[in-house]
């Protein structure tokens, strides 16, 4: 009860800065995280409780954080907000899901802010959209794309022994993974080269074919049937919607470039975070679960 007591606290706090100032200070994170610690202490100290998870997930969720933050998607007091939420928050019950206190924050948070900001988002792009058509026409962006299409594609190849092991089948995981490392990978560059795709398979050639050669081998071990014709034709099509995804997501933000600084992502945060203990997550993973068995189909 002092966790929630003190998440609901620091919640509205923030809530009431951002959308006011549009700032989420330092200093009530830096008290909350001080209380939050002291309550940490007490429970391990005279109730003997164990409270390593929330130490653990606390660290994911910072350096979870530092990455959004890095790939300017982020600013730095959400990225520091979330840490603590994720530090604060009881264990969701969620089943045998890894590190649930960031998963169920993130996804809810990120959930949440889709449903209520797509609609801005559409008017925008209906508003916009001879400019940002003419931006995606640009040689920088197209050379951007591209890069951030074979990155996407090289990841996903060679990561599947890591979604396979972990048994990730969640397109929500899927696809966020997707836009990190497209973003990672299409950054866009001063001048656009004239051949970049002959460049980038020239400079790229050891690692692309290390890297498709270690995929095959690996997929052939652990599931044959991954190679079959039905199941790379379903990789193909998430590569593509993964990759189409992200360069709208990406467009808009670099039309918008304020964008993510004037939308107010501490109130998104604390509904996350209350969303958590509802079964919202649950329904979405149900929803998404049936979407994906038919997509399989």
């Amino acid at each position: 009860m002092l966790f929630l007591a003190l998440i609901l606290i620091i919640g509205v706090l923030t809530t009431f800065t951002d959308l006011k100032n549009k700032k989420i200070y330092n200093r009530h994170l830096a008290i909350s995280a001080i209380i939050g610690l002291i309550i940490t202490a007490y429970a391990v100290i005279f109730r003997h409780e164990h409270v390593l998870f929330h130490l653990i997930n606390g660290l994911i969720a910072f350096l979870i954080g530092l990455i959004l933050y890095q790939s300017a998607l982020w600013r730095g007091g959400d990225a520091k907000l979330f840490a603590l939420y994720a530090f604060l928050m009881p264990v969701p019950e969620y089943g045998q899901i890894p590190f649930p206190n960031v998963v169920s924050l993130f996804a809810c948070s990120f959930i949440a802010g889709m449903i209520i900001l797509i609609p801005f988002f559409i008017k925008d792009i209906i508003i916009n959209h001879k400019a940002i058509a003419n931006d995606l026409l640009l040689p920088t962006k197209r050379q951007a794309m591209f890069e951030g299409f074979a990155t996407v594609t090289f990841f996903s190849w060679i990561l599947f022994p890591f979604y396979y092991l972990a048994r990730i089948t969640s397109p929500f995981i899927i696809l966020t993974a997707s836009y990190l490392f497209f973003n990672w990978g299409g950054k866009i560059k001063k001048e656009a080269k004239k051949h970049y795709i002959i460049e980038f398979c020239r400079k790229k050639f050891i690692k692309i074919s290390i890297g498709i050669i270690f995929g095959f081998f690996v997929r052939l071990w652990l599931s044959p049937n991954s190679l079959s014709f039905p199941a790379l034709t379903r990789y193909i099509m998430m590569i593509l919607l993964s990759t189409t995804l992200s360069i709208c997501i990406n467009t808009i933000f670099d039309h918008f470039k304020n964008h993510h600084e004037r939308v107010p992502f501490a109130p998104l945060l604390f509904m996350g975070c209350v969303l958590s203990y509802t079964p919202f997550l649950t329904k979405i993973m149900h929803l998404m679960a049936r979407w994906n068995s038919l997509f399989a189909r």
